[in-house]
């Protein structure tokens, strides 16, 4: 298993490195994209997202055949054609092993070698927030899973600018509402903040690597154009949960002065499983032509009480691929919060990381 892990890693950080080198095929005269025998072998190659396991068959209860950690570079089987619409694809590892993935847990690896650049040539799987915690400094969520946040360590603060920061201790923290302990990397940027955890004032950090060129988009309250409420309402209208109808709330805002930040709420309450809501998130950016979707956060179940949203944009990201591409959302439950680190790929956003539940 160690060897596999390796192995992937080992091919991760080449592809990486090519793309940080700025090593790319010469694209085609009027077009942006690459030519179509490139094309067909960056996506042959896939990123794996999450820790998970490839499965016999493309059925969740269907056996394990290898477990793969977040980052592992994959290929694409040829037996995936005619499952891609079922939502699996079959992958194989270096060593040939294969096995079927659900498609939401994978990223291509050219857009993923693009995160990585735009990152300063580290992984976006390391990628963790960081806001104000006791003793009045910094701290950066650094669960045992993260490698790249280590005492005397170096690492970034991606706020208005790349902030440097050193990591002076590792220390755990007890959640406000219990026992629980979580576990931080404690830099020697003082934070301004005389109680803590302040989630709503999060940026995303990343381990050290060269200074990341992503760069942080103002958000702020947004009123929404009749035209730009219009477009959402119709995306909206295919996105919630069947049967949904309109959604009893809506909150807006804006990512710089061209995106804007819609999320959905629709009553859905089962005491049972402490459900309250089904939630949608929308991405919308402005074009020469008007406002148009740039990607959607899937429906999805939620323990806060409308009119609370599911998700609240802490910070959001453009890597230069035209839209927010990397999101920090505060996620609301129903006595609590946390942080989540999101990406775009092909016009969804997925959820990175998990981070630390501060709730009763």
């Amino acid at each position: 298993m160690q060897a596999v892990r390796d192995r992937a890693f080992a091919l991760l950080i080449a592809s990486l490195a090519l793309a940080g080198c700025g090593v790319e095929p010469p694209r085609p005269a009027g077009g942006d994209g690459l030519p179509d025998t490139a094309v067909a072998a960056d996506r042959a190659r896939l990123v794996v997202l999450r820790a998970t396991q490839l499965r016999l068959e493309p059925d969740s209860t269907s056996p394990g055949v290898v477990d793969v950690p977040g980052g592992t570079l994959l290929r694409v089987a040829p037996e995936s054609a005619g499952a891609a619409e079922e939502g699996w694809v079959r992958v194989a590892t270096w060593d040939d092993r294969r096995g079927w993935l659900p498609a939401s847990l994978v990223v291509e690896a050219r857009l993923w070698a693009h995160y990585g650049e735009a990152l300063g040539g580290v992984s976006p799987g390391l990628l963790r927030p960081a806001y104000p915690v006791e003793g009045g400094r910094w701290g950066v969520e650094a669960p045992f899973h993260s490698p790249g946040f280590t005492q005397a360590s170096s690492a970034w603060l991606l706020g208005d600018s790349a902030r440097a920061a050193r990591i002076v201790e590792i220390d755990s923290i007890e959640n406000v509402c219990g026992e629980e302990r979580h576990r931080f990397a404690v830099t020697d940027r003082i934070a301004a903040a005389e109680q803590w955890p302040l989630l709503d004032v999060g940026v995303i950090a990343a381990p050290s690597g060269r200074r990341p060129a992503a760069r942080l988009l103002a958000i702020h309250q947004l009123v929404p154009h009749p035209a730009l409420a219009e477009l959402a309402g119709r995306v909206a209208a295919g996105l919630g949960p069947p049967g949904g109808g309109d959604p009893a709330s809506i909150e807006w805002l804006a990512f710089g002065e061209d995106a804007a930040w819609a999320t959905f709420s629709w009553p859905s309450e089962d005491a049972a499983t402490r459900r309250w809501q089904f939630a949608a998130a929308l991405v919308l950016r402005r074009s020469p032509d008007g406002w148009e979707l740039a990607g959607t956060v899937p429906v999805t179940p939620s323990s806060a009480e409308i009119p609370t949203p599911a998700w609240r944009p802490v910070a959001a990201y453009s890597t230069g691929t035209g839209i927010a591409s990397i999101l920090l959302l505060e996620s609301f439950e129903y006595e609590g919060a946390h942080l989540d680190v999101w990406i775009e790929r092909g016009g969804e956003y997925l959820r990175l990381y998990q981070g630390y539940y501060w709730g009763c």
